[in-house]
């Protein structure tokens, strides 16, 4: 699941120029994920799997928090992938010190495309994007944040240094 290699970065890679020549290309966690619920509902046969209630779910440095958790699986040749995460309710990914905060999460993996929805926030540090939803175009280091319909984006950024 290359589903948050990272938001934070990607974004703020885009925004901030000092800090893109500095910081090196958002790179997907690697290795097993694990996930911890009140509850796991599995349909072998719509390849879906439904965890609830507190649910955390991590792999490598990423952790992933919500209410509900929704993994699709879909078969190849010789192996199960997964092919879209959605999670819901009190959305929280944390990856070192960037954290991302929104109602919804839906992550599609053959397009690396991550979309926050309702409340949606990224922040690392004092650098902060903030929208009603904030689309990450992973493979694309692009971003869109959108308002809703009386709302604004909001956006701050810090000044960067450069090391001596």
């Amino acid at each position: 699941m290359n589903f948050c290699g990272w938001v934070l970065i990607s974004l703020l890679l885009l925004a901030t120029p000092v800090m893109a020549a500095e910081e090196a290309a958002p790179s997907a966690p690697e290795g097993p994920i694990e996930v911890t619920a009140q509850r796991m509902d599995a349909d072998q046969s719509s390849g879906e799997v439904l965890f609830s209630g507190d649910v955390v779910a991590k792999r490598g440095s990423m952790t992933v928090y919500a209410d509900q958790l929704t993994l699709v699986f879909i078969e190849t040749e010789n192996e199960r992938k997964i092919e879209r995460l959605e999670a819901e309710g009190a959305v929280r990914v944390i990856d070192g010190d960037r954290v991302a905060t929104a109602n919804r999460l839906d992550y599609l993996q053959a397009e690396e495309k991550m979309t926050l929805t309702g409340d949606a926030m990224i922040h690392q540090g004092g650098n902060q994007v903030a929208g009603d939803e904030i689309v990450l175009f992973l493979r694309e280091n692009r971003s869109l944040v959108k308002s809703g319909k009386d709302g604004r984006v909001k956006a701050v950024f810090l000044p960067q240094r450069k090391a001596p």
